[in-house]
């Protein structure tokens, strides 16, 4: 089905996960200490991954958050991933008369060889995959795995049907960083030569258990917009990561912004002179 950002929710509140296993167990390789990297966690697929006792508390600070900020913590629909750290998330949010949708299209992005893999053995077994997204983070597909691109196709999916069935409704998505990324790509509209300099916006991150609140409603004047043009972000136990309501950008372009895009990248490659055809003012 088509997406269309004309009818979706009235509010659509998106929170990732809390610390999970693979998240402390990153952490500490980049560190250099890959203690929590032995065989039996090795061999836990990451859909299996557990909250931290950290996660555990992130998740329940979220949820106080929300009942105190956001209708009582009411929501008309609940959606969260199938992924056992979103669902532990959500349950721990404790939100009054939750009934939870464990949604498939809100699993994390498929990271294929790299998936279970610490840190220090992606630096060791698998730098080509970094080279290679040093090209194009947008773009880039790990092998047997999806590029944020491709993340995006699945998101299109999750907004058709929140706009064929929860229009007008208050929602909220409990799901992982690279999602929420790919939800935010998709509602503003943010374009692949802005997407580097979005994803480096320390305001712009996407800490566990951060909250993204989009919506169709002015927060000034109440008035019920087409499309969400506003959002909001908070991050409930880290008090520096929070902005007040900001408008989204449209991210139309004029055919001056076009170009000028276009010649970011340098020419590589020229025709010959005798290869280049007359030009109309030529003529």
């Amino acid at each position: 089905p088509k997406m269309s950002l004309n009818r979706l929710p009235i509010d659509i509140i998106l929170i990732r996960h809390g610390e999970s296993e693979g998240n402390l167990a990153q952490e500490r390789s980049e560190k250099g200490d890959n203690s929590d990297w032995t065989d039996t966690f090795k061999e836990r697929h990451n859909s299996k991954y557990r909250l931290t006792e950290k996660g555990r508390i992130q998740a329940k600070i979220a949820g106080k958050w929300l009942k105190e900020n956001i209708n009582g913590g009411v929501f008309d629909r609940h959606y969260c991933s199938e992924y056992i750290r979103a669902m532990e998330t959500a349950a721990l949010l404790d939100l009054p008369q939750a009934k939870w949708i464990t949604e498939f299209y809100l699993r994390e992005r498929d990271k294929g060889v790299l998936s279970s893999v610490s840190k220090t053995d992606r630096n060791i077994y698998f730098k080509d995959e970094g080279k290679r997204r040093e090209h194009d983070a947008f773009y880039w597909t790990p092998s047997g795995g999806e590029s944020i691109a491709t993340s995006c196709l699945r998101v299109d999916r999750i907004l058709s049907q929140l706009q064929d069935t929860c229009s007008g409704f208050s929602v909220i998505l409990v799901c992982h960083a690279t999602i929420m990324t790919t939800i935010r790509i998709r509602l503003e509209r943010i374009q692949q030569v802005d997407f580097s300099d979005a994803v480096r916006d320390k305001k712009q991150t996407m800490n566990n258990c951060q909250i993204w609140h989009y919506s169709r409603r002015n927060p000034v004047t109440g008035h019920i917009h087409h499309s969400p043009c506003w959002k909001r972000t908070v991050c409930p136990w880290y008090s520096d990561v929070a902005t007040e309501w900001q408008e989204v950008n449209s991210h139309y372009r004029t055919s001056s912004d076009l170009l000028e895009s276009a010649n970011t990248i340098a020419q590589l490659v020229r025709n010959h002179k005798d290869e280049i055809p007359d030009t109309p003012d030529d003529n």
